[in-house]
């Protein structure tokens, strides 16, 4: 028996071609159970070296930082704003590449590594312009940002229940630091109090009861993940 597509020979008990994967059919003869003719095709997999890649990464980094300053230093004959684009750099390397090289990158360790990285390159920037809005304004928000965000990681990484109250209590916490930012924005910048802050504020505080409510209320929380299957 030969395939009526390609022509290749064929046993009694094929089904599909294992060349073209043409239906096999022949009126006088029964199909029986057995094991194929040919042994079935398997695509060889492609592993990337992953390794590799990012070492071909960080030289294409190392690259643009080098022409950077090349260019600035062969152009004005000093350096100023090349520092603040190899800032912006190295920054966007240790929040984004950093954690590939590792095979399972644990965000509880690296989050508060790039909020560490942010408030040093807001620090380099501060210097550079003879800033003093670092200590009473930059440094605050990242910490307390940082601090906010990774509390939040680890709770609801490691915590099997409860993550409804983590992230109402995190809801309260966030307009907490909206308005902490308005109050370091007019101390550092002396800017007038508008209590802008009050609006978010209000928001995100119901938003938090309401997901403690939820989490209290069984029977309100077994409704919700019926009705929106979650």
């Amino acid at each position: 028996m030969y395939c009526i597509k390609c022509g290749v020979a064929l046993a009694d008990t094929e089904k599909h071609c294992p060349l073209c994967g043409t239906v096999v059919y022949h009126p006088e003869l029964t199909q029986k159970e057995a094991p194929p003719t040919y042994p079935p095709y398997r695509k060889p997999k492609q592993r990337i070296n992953r390794r590799g890649v990012l070492f071909l990464i960080s030289v294409i980094y190392l690259i643009l930082a080098a022409q950077l300053f090349v260019c600035e230093f062969s152009i004005f004959n000093t350096f100023h704003w090349s520092l603040y684009a190899v800032g912006g750099l190295i920054f966007s390397y240790i929040a984004v590449i950093l954690p590939m090289w590792f095979y399972r990158p644990n965000p509880v360790i690296f989050v508060p590594c790039d909020f560490a990285a942010a408030a040093l390159y807001l620090w380099f920037i501060n210097e550079l312009t003879n800033g003093d809005w670092f200590l009473t304004f930059a440094c605050p928000i990242a910490f307390g940002t940082g601090l906010l965000t990774t509390a939040i990681l680890a709770l609801s990484r490691y915590l099997r229940k409860g993550k409804l109250f983590v992230f109402g209590g995190a809801s309260v916490l966030v307009g907490a630091l909206t308005v902490m930012i308005e109050i370091l924005l007019s101390i550092t910048f002396a800017l007038r109090f508008y209590f802008w802050s009050v609006y978010p504020l209000i928001g995100f505080v119901l938003l938090g009861i309401a997901l403690i409510i939820i989490g209290v209320c069984r029977p309100l929380r077994e409704s919700l993940t019926k009705k929106f299957f979650v």
